[in-house]
């Protein structure tokens, strides 16, 4: 990831290391008609933006709406955090996605811009998050063409943050599953609980300055924007009230777990350790033993005895033997 360095605000800097090639669509719509790339008569305006390599292209389109520097600068400065926040006639909302597919995580960064009857989106990368809202408005699903640029502005936000409740789901079953080989297999490498706890995390974060920007709008529900929607925005508040909830009963059970690894790490240790004071105990009398018949006596009637080898040895069996069952009686082991 690259950063912006010493230069002045409302400066254009691309912090994105993908520099994907860029694809501007735009979607006209209104009450009775869908047109892709064709202009619709007192119709309400998606631009599509994937892909986020050609800087000025973007610039020129956003310039061509009177989008503010400071806005246009926010687009391409994909280290801040997510937000959403007032700008002129409108919102700038910035949301980080995360996903997990074959034992990876990805992240996706999208910037939405809600200005007078334009909706602006710029996806980092062409991975098509979007196609399912654009398929609904085309067929009509859901009323997207009945309603003004403002109401898909917040069906955005909200199957944005579907999605992140999806993934929150899958974070579920992982940890499911890693109390299943913690409890039961006591398994020893958990490299992935630690990069599962360090996605939960992030994703917290994002969430967390999401609905702390939603909050600092005091009177955002008397922004013409959002007025007509109020019932709409409450829900998704109560979606990142409560996938943040969720979000942290994930990181309690991830701690948890972490704990009971260290307990399982700590029990063997002490197990082994057990194990080798009992055979150090044993053999201390042994040991004690062998130096004894080791010393260079003129006169021991054992050394005389034929047998001598194997008394000694039955000496130590005994010995031994009485100091494990020594040790049993006591429940040390």
């Amino acid at each position: 990831m690259e950063f912006k360095k010493s230069l002045p605000p409302g400066t254009v800097f691309n912090t994105s290391e993908k520099k994907m090639a860029t694809k501007i669509d735009k979607i006209y719509f209104n009450l009775n008609k869908v047109g892709i790339n064709e202009p619709i008569l007192d119709s309400q305006v998606w631009v599509k933006v994937s892909g986020l390599g050609d800087s000025q292209k973007i610039v020129e389109e956003l310039r061509a709406a009177n989008i503010d520097y400071l806005v246009i600068e926010d687009i391409f400065n994909l280290t801040q955090r997510a937000k959403i926040e007032e700008i002129e006639n409108g919102f700038l909302a910035v949301l980080k996605i995360t996903n997990y597919k074959d034992n990876k995580f990805t992240h996706e960064y999208l910037s939405i811009i809600l200005k007078d009857n334009m909706v602006f989106t710029f996806d980092e990368d062409d991975t098509g998050i979007l196609n399912i809202i654009e398929e609904r408005l085309v067929s009509n699903q859901g009323k997207l063409q009945s309603y003004p640029a403002k109401f898909l502005f917040y069906t955005i936000i909200d199957t944005l943050i579907d999605i992140n409740i999806l993934f929150e789901n899958e974070i579920g079953k992982l940890i499911i599953d890693w109390e299943e080989k913690i409890l039961i297999d006591k398994k020893n490498e958990i490299n992935q609980l630690h990069q599962i706890r360090k996605e939960v995390l992030l994703m917290k974060t994002h969430i967390l300055s999401f609905i702390k920007s939603l909050e600092f709008i005091k009177d955002i529900y008397k922004h013409p924007a959002i007025l007509d929607f109020k019932k709409y925005y409450m829900d998704l508040f109560d979606h990142l009230y409560r996938l943040s909830d969720r979000l942290n009963v994930d990181l309690e059970n991830i701690r948890t777990l972490n704990d009971i690894h260290q307990n399982n790490i700590n029990e063997r240790t002490n197990s082994i350790m057990k194990i080798l004071t009992i055979f150090s105990a044993t053999f201390i009398p042994l040991s004690f033993m062998a130096g004894v018949f080791g010393m260079n006596f003129v006169y021991m009637d054992i050394f005389a005895n034929p047998n001598g080898v194997w008394i000694f040895a039955g000496i130590c069996l005994s010995i031994f033997l009485i100091m494990i069952g020594f040790f049993k009686y006591k429940k040390w082991f």
